[in-house]
């Protein structure tokens, strides 16, 4: 006699958890594909395959479900960035490995998703008040890893660094736009390469 073994029922979380990732994954989807405007509740429901119901029992509103969609992709940066400042054995190389790792998100579909929500948030006061947050703690947290970076290196520039840091959030913003007309990651890489030759050389000297 054959027994058929039964697999374990999920647990209510582990079914909470797994929803909600699918609609973050069709949300990030459907932004990339049809930017901020065709990222509907409704266009999300299609992509997740679940009915309207199971998604606004995790995200009430539109505002808060972009919100959640940026706050992932910025848990997930705060941990690539953390290790990678941590590789380095020197501030300089510390430094590089930040900057590397910035630009590989470039590429990245989440890249393109936050890009569009941070653009909507312009003429969107809920979206801005859901976002703007969590957005503006991960600004925070970059500038202190940099400031850190530089002062183990003797460095103590404030100003200078600010204005460092905003022409590289232009390119790295400027890059992802490129890639997602045309994503050519060879000239993507060719590009970053001189820029960050560029800001390792005024930072810390040739």
């Amino acid at each position: 006699m054959t027994t058929t073994a039964t697999r374990p029922r999920r647990s209510q979380a582990d079914r909470s958890a797994a929803t909600r990732a699918r609609v973050l994954a069709a949300a990030r989807d459907v932004l990339c594909s049809q930017g901020y405007s065709g990222a509907t509740m409704l266009a999300i429901r299609d992509a997740a395959g679940m009915s309207l119901g199971a998604i606004q029992h995790q995200f009430p509103t539109k505002a808060k479900l972009m919100a959640a969609v940026a706050g992932e992709f910025a848990a997930y940066r705060t941990r690539v960035y953390v290790e990678a400042i941590r590789a380095g054995t020197t501030p300089r190389q510390s430094m590089e490995n930040l900057i590397d790792a910035n630009y590989q998100m470039v590429s990245r579909p989440e890249m393109a998703a936050v890009l569009e929500i941070h653009l909507a948030r312009r003429n969107d006061p809920d979206l801005d008040q859901e976002v703007g947050p969590s957005a503006r703690r991960f600004d925070r947290r970059v500038r202190l890893w940099g400031h850190m970076i530089l002062r183990a290196a003797g460095i103590d520039n404030d100003e200078a660094y600010q204005t460092l840091q905003l022409l590289n959030n232009a390119v790295t913003r400027g890059l992802t736009v490129e890639y997602i007309r045309n994503p050519n990651m060879a000239l993507i890489e060719r590009s970053v390469a001189i820029w960050k030759r560029q800001m390792l050389e005024l930072v810390f000297g040739p």
